[in-house]
């Protein structure tokens, strides 16, 4: 729903770059207490150091390879410069492609953390939704540049957004009946590949677009989410 909220709001209300990277260092701070006090704490309880280590390390590894892949495809042309020169012209198919690539560890995360209770959801979902909201927002100019049509946009992300919440509610459905020490992992595995979209994506993107005011709502973000966490 952020997604296509946030289209929404980039096609008919034009908001600009630097107002949407400043929100997105704030969702990106949110993102990182989340991942921190949330999935990483889980994580070690449910399954130990092993759990962490090998799943953190695996989420970041799997994402990172991905997001090169895509990369490669030219699938992240739509949001920021590359650093690759790629001769492939963007097509909708890989730009989804990327997309779920963002969403699908965060869609695992929340269904993890809806399941695991103590609150942990309510804060996983309010991280997710200001991070997609201002990352769909971010496309609207890239994607027109593509020459994506609205009803191509809203296209796009409608269904990556129905594909991240049928990951979420497969999560919560299907892995709950797991042995804690693999919830550990999977949990892990998230953590790794959210940490490694903000280091990828968000958070140059931010700053390229908005500059040194970006560290202020980055820490704005993390203090708001860790204070919420608290009650």
């Amino acid at each position: 729903m952020a997604l296509w909220a946030g289209a929404l709001v980039g096609i008919f209300f034009g908001l600009s770059q630097k107002a949407v990277a400043r929100f997105m260092a704030f969702g990106s701070g949110v993102l990182i207490c989340a991942l921190t006090f949330g999935l990483m704490e889980e994580a070690f309880s449910h399954g130990g150091f092993d759990a962490v280590i090998i799943g953190f390390l695996m989420g970041g590894v799997v994402f990172i390879l991905g997001d090169y892949v895509i990369h490669l495809q030219g699938g992240r042309r739509h949001r920021r410069r590359q650093i690759i020169e790629v001769q492939k012209e963007t097509n909708g198919k890989v730009i989804a492609m990327g997309a779920l690539l963002d969403g699908i560890p965060e869609s695992v995360a929340l269904g993890i953390a809806l399941f695991s209770g103590r609150g942990r959801g309510l804060l996983m979902l309010v991280a997710i939704a200001l991070s997609n909201f201002p990352e769909s927002i971010s496309s609207i100019s890239g994607l027109r540049k593509e020459k994506f049509s609205r009803r191509q946009i809203f296209v796009l992300w409608g269904v990556v957004g129905f594909l991240c919440f049928l990951f979420t509610v497969l999560s919560y459905v299907f892995l709950r009946h797991l042995d804690l020490n693999s919830v550990g992992i999977l949990e892990a595995f998230a953590a790794g590949a959210i940490l490694a979209m903000l280091a990828n994506s968000m958070m140059p993107e931010a700053y390229e677009e908005a500059g040194f005011s970006i560290g202020l709502m980055t820490v704005l973000g993390f203090l708001t989410a860790f204070i919420l966490s608290r009650f």
